[in-house]
């Protein structure tokens, strides 16, 4: 029956794992409805932009059901307030020293410092390293996740950062695997994943915002990310196209630890 599916959907769906993991088996994995305890009063004054986690709940519950991961630590870039981190942190009943968070706006990194007792990174993650222009919201803005390497939106201020390349992060820190990694950095993911280099392979699940359309200087699409994730073993089980705009959530899975394959 299994082998049956997987020959329709190599024929008739270019996601493979996505249309199979929608149809049979999120039906058997009925989302368990965790509730997060997330003391959001730490967040004072500050606006973290997208929530608090929540939208990553389908993630950690296909994760718990339809994988062999054990997750053992968390790593986001482009982390905001680095409140995805803490709801993450949280559901795999991790402790701060497990999860490693990148933001490069000064005053955010800042206000993470303050808040967690993360693994915090004022770095951009980027393709090589070296001293970058990052582009800038005022931290009291409503949405300051647009702040990026790419965006020099009206009321952006320019400061200098160091990028740095998350192969030679990972070398570095004696790093042998990534369990859970987030990707949100507002036009340059796929930059970030080539950053990685040989080391993708030693990541074992990404979370990913990634953009269909080419806009603000965006100079490579979801598509071309698909390919160079294939190509390291990753299997996509799960799409999410936002609704009149031009970007997607996904979630991608070594192949190897998805237990259907298996």
């Amino acid at each position: 029956m299994v082998a049956l599916l997987k020959k329709v959907i190599k024929v008739f769906v270019p996601y493979g794992m996505l249309v199979l993991y929608r149809r049979y088996i999120k039906n058997e994995m009925k989302i368990e409805g965790v509730v997060s305890s997330l003391n959001r009063s730490k967040y004072g004054e500050y606006n973290p932009a997208g929530g608090f986690g929540d939208k990553l709940l389908p993630y950690v519950n296909y994760i718990k059901k339809g994988t062999s991961l054990t997750v053992r630590n968390v790593f986001e870039i482009g982390a905001n307030f680095a409140q995805d981190a803490d709801f993450l942190m949280e559901v795999f009943g991790l402790q701060p020293k497990d999860v490693y968070v990148f933001e490069a706006h000064p005053e955010i990194y800042a206000a993470i410092k303050k808040i967690h007792s993360f693994n915090t990174y004022d770095y951009a993650a980027f393709n090589e390293e070296k001293e970058i222009i990052f582009n800038v919201l005022p931290i009291n803005r409503a949405n300051t996740g647009n702040s990026s390497i790419l965006n020099n939106r009206e009321g952006m201020k320019q400061v200098k950062v160091k990028s740095i390349r998350m192969d030679k992060f990972m070398d570095r820190n004696r790093i042998d695997k990534i369990d859970f990694l987030k990707i949100d950095v507002e036009g340059c993911s796929y930059e970030v994943l080539e950053g990685f280099g040989n080391r993708l392979k030693d990541i074992s699940c990404i979370q990913l915002e990634a953009e269909h359309v080419f806009y603000n200087s965006v100079n490579h699409v979801f598509d071309e990310m698909y390919d160079m994730l294939k190509s390291n073993g990753f299997e996509l089980v799960d799409l999410r196209r936002n609704p009149g705009a031009g970007y997607s959530d996904s979630f991608f899975v070594q192949k190897a630890c998805i237990k259907i394959w298996q």
